[in-house]
């Protein structure tokens, strides 16, 4: 995999942290397989995007941070999920 690209967008100020919120329509998670692709919400505002060397594939990656653990995620990109919001 290589490195291709970022959907993170700095914050509008130095006090602005990027969104927490997530965007579910249709009642899914971010976990799910068929979980919109909306790169200003979470996590995909927090995702790099990679490719991969031998197929072409695009990977969306981005590392989850909690109380005890980091938590490294990544998804494999649908353009059908992909949404403009």
């Amino acid at each position: 995999m290589r490195l291709v690209g970022s959907l993170r967008k700095p914050p509008q100020d130095d006090q602005t942290e990027l969104t927490f919120e997530e965007f579910h329509p249709d009642g899914t998670r971010y976990e799910s397989a068929n979980a919109p692709i909306a790169s200003g919400y979470f996590p995909f505002n927090r995702c790099d995007v990679h490719s991969c060397t031998q197929c072409g594939c695009a990977v969306l990656k981005y590392t989850e941070f909690g109380g005890y653990y980091v938590d490294h995620r990544a998804r494999l990109v649908d353009a059908d999920l992909v949404v403009d919001c």
